[in-house]
């Protein structure tokens, strides 16, 4: 059994795809079913099933899927061990990541990183608090920071910080004029926020639950870039995290202006990390340049 073989199974469980794998594999089709084959026949056993909606790993296939996953990050770790031998740091960094958060935090980590270490390959996945802690659980992230990190004994958040949150709008709204803004003055207006499974979105809730106020969220969309469309064009209030605004690049076409609540006002971040896969010195290094970032907003 050779090594591509399971590399191949690895991408096809990832993707449920056989065209999708082969693209990222860069060969085709044809050759990762060749490879899927050659291992159905050493274990005697069927790895997947064919469906007009893509591939469905069989329960061996799941089985083997979670073993490659582990082999192939420990023989990348040996690597990165063999290439930190020779001064050389190397390998890939999963991240999962708020999606607002990659701008002010996960860029500019980004681009320091790699002027240090061009070798490292990077892969970088967005989503909702639920979303980003499944990732460092499952071992699909290596390093991740979202607002408000659910608790689980799998996940260790190494640093945290707190954001303002601040109202943007079009230049013209007519909210643009106050110093300050509450809830009871953007209950008036369209609001766009993420899904109900994003923390911002569950924080506005409480407290308009709490103030007694009916918020009109007329636009539901996990898109920041969204958001400050439907902001730019007049059609929404957004709310988001003041470093997130000062990293736009809408500053000529978006006004912020503080939310004062006691609940909505500030928002956490946390940066956390796996409590006990290990991780590669590759995501070290770049952990604690995220976390000298986080800490930044402390002082």
């Amino acid at each position: 059994m050779q090594l591509r073989a399971l590399r191949y199974f690895s991408q096809v469980a990832k993707s449920r795809s056989l065209r999708e794998a082969a693209d990222k594999l860069f060969v085709a089709p044809t050759a990762v079913t060749r490879q899927i084959e050659l291992l159905e026949h050493y274990y005697g056993a069927s790895l997947i099933e064919r469906s007009p909606r893509g591939i469905k790993l069989t329960r061996e296939g799941m089985h083997l899927a979670q073993a490659v996953q582990a082999t192939l990050r420990e023989l990348d770790t040996v690597k990165e061990k063999i290439a930190s031998a020779q001064s050389i740091v190397s390998g890939s960094i999963r991240i999962c990541s708020a999606e607002s958060l990659i701008a002010p935090f996960i860029a500019p980590a980004l681009n320091e990183f790699r002027e240090l270490h061009p070798k490292v390959t990077f892969e970088i996945d967005v989503g909702s608090a639920p979303y980003v802690a499944e990732a460092l659980i499952s071992g699909k992230a290596d390093v991740a920071i979202t607002f408000y990190m659910p608790v689980n004994a799998e996940v260790q958040v190494t640093h945290a910080c707190s954001l303002r949150h601040k109202i943007l709008m079009a230049m013209n709204h007519p909210l643009a004029g106050k110093s300050f803004l509450t809830l009871k003055d953007i209950a008036q207006y369209p609001i766009a926020t993420p899904a109900s499974n994003f923390s911002v979105r569950q924080l506005l809730e409480s407290a308009a639950k709490r103030e007694g106020l009916s918020l009109d969220m007329r636009f539901i969309t996990n898109s920041i870039d969204v958001q400050k469309r439907l902001a730019i064009m007049g059609l929404a209030l957004i709310i988001i995290p003041q470093l997130n605004i000062d990293d736009t690049t809408d500053q000529d076409k978006l006004i912020a202006i503080p939310l004062a609540d006691a609940v909505m006002g500030m928002v956490k971040v946390d940066l956390g990390l796996p409590r006990q896969r290990a991780i590669s010195m590759a995501t070290r290094i770049f952990h604690e340049m995220l976390a000298q970032r986080v800490r930044a907003q402390n002082v």
